[in-house]
């Protein structure tokens, strides 16, 4: 059986001993909502996602079986369809059909955004195990970033190695949402505070179904920026707009005779499987920051149990839902499933919580504040992505060796 943290052993035990005679026998049903994109392009995550969440439930359950509780959680999903007028709606859905008080999810920051005023003024508290954006880093809200790090700290990793690198402008190309003009934001005030020349963004809009016309831009304006000096070009894109975009970049004679970044998505072997993208990579000397999972007690338990429940092995990202969801139901423990009491036990039982990759510990946001990254390029075979350095974000320090 899986080790609970102290503070949920310390909630199943007040809740038994709070407990009158006879009660155990009646079952009561705290609902837990599942707002994740299960259609769209992130479907894939947002279904994986899912299915942590519906083993967290199914452990907890248990777990509150055996100490002699009366309590049960169930699960009320919706599909936000990974944008933000659906993750309004589904979280509307599950409030208004269920009475959920907490939800776990959206996947991405826009998401989150789309349903904050909602959850806000009606006392629902989110709980977002991937969202990033700095955009939803706002105080004394009901929104929580428990596991993933705000993209302020990979903009500075960013901007800290593009300066190691001698990079004297960087062109960026991001998905025109709250997530990719965030990171550029961050990372064009960073690389301006340690010395950098120009940065020039150039947005897409999400889910495009062709990124042509923006390659276009892109190797204009890295040519005039070529001009005053060594340049590089930062890539904040999900991994198919990527995929699209490399089909282009990869004849152009202006981006294939510069070096790139990108973000933590695209270090990811799927890239490396076209021999055309690997060998551009390479090429380009490719450098990507990611977030490091640090291994605990907790991480082969949960890749086991999830293998044995779904007969595969858990997606990218699908602990950090499995831990968001055991940080909200020992939160819904604690208060009785008070929504507004969540909101203010919540930091309290995350900076308490060790899961499967890191120790929750969250800043006065509401976010993640433990941020350590790898640093990773293209292996000299071009078959794997190979780590290269770190980064940490509560020090600043960068270690590169290339």
């Amino acid at each position: 059986m899986r080790k609970m943290s102290i503070v949920g052993i310390l909630a199943l035990l007040l809740l038994v001993i709070a407990m009158p005679a006879g009660a155990q026998d009646e079952i009561e049903t705290y609902v837990l909502g599942v707002a994740q994109p299960f259609t769209g392009p992130l479907g894939s995550f947002g279904t994986d996602f899912s299915k942590g969440i519906e083993l967290a439930v199914e452990e907890m359950n248990a777990e509150l079986e055996a100490a002699g509780s009366n309590v049960r959680f169930e699960i009320a999903s919706a599909d936000t369809e990974g944008t933000p007028d659906g993750a309004a709606r589904a979280v509307q859905t599950i409030v208004q059909t269920t009475g959920a008080q907490v939800i776990v999810g959206p996947l991405t920051t826009s998401e989150v955004l789309g349903a904050k005023q909602f959850v806000d003024e009606n006392d629902i508290v989110i709980v977002a195990p991937a969202s990033s954006g700095a955009a939803a880093g706002i105080p004394d809200d009901n929104i929580f970033r428990v596991i993933y790090p705000s993209d302020n700290f990979a903009a500075r990793a960013f901007a800290e190695i593009a300066v190691s690198r001698g990079y004297q402008n960087v062109a960026i190309l991001h998905v025109d949402d709250p997530f990719g003009i965030g990171l550029s934001e961050s990372f064009t005030a960073d690389f301006t505070e340690l010395g950098g020349g120009e940065v020039v963004s150039i947005g897409y809009a999400p889910d495009p179904t062709d990124l042509t016309s923006e390659a276009t831009s892109l190797s204009a304006e890295v040519s005039r920026l070529m001009s005053a000096g060594d340049t590089a070009v930062l890539c904040v894109c999900f991994l198919a707009d990527a995929q699209k975009l490399f089909q282009v970049t990869m004849i152009d004679p202006v981006l294939t005779s510069v070096e790139w970044m990108g973000i933590e998505n695209l270090a990811n072997p799927e890239l490396l499987a076209d021999a055309g993208h690997a060998e551009f990579l390479q090429n380009a000397n490719f450098i990507s920051v990611s977030f490091v999972d640090t291994q605990t007690p907790l991480s082969q338990p949960f890749v086991d149990a999830f293998t044995e429940k779904f007969g595969a092995e858990p997606g990218p990202f699908t602990n950090y839902a499995y831990d968001a969801a055991n940080i909200a139901m020992l939160s819904m423990l604690v208060v009785d499933n008070d929504g507004a009491a969540v909101s203010e036990i919540l930091p309290f039982v995350s900076n308490h919580y060790i899961g499967t990759s890191v120790q929750a510990y969250l800043d006065a946001n509401g976010d993640q504040a433990i941020a350590r990254y790898g640093i990773y390029n293209v292996s000299e075979d071009a078959t794997e992505f190979t780590l290269v350095g770190t980064y940490d974000g509560s020090s600043g320090e960068l270690t590169l060796d290339e």
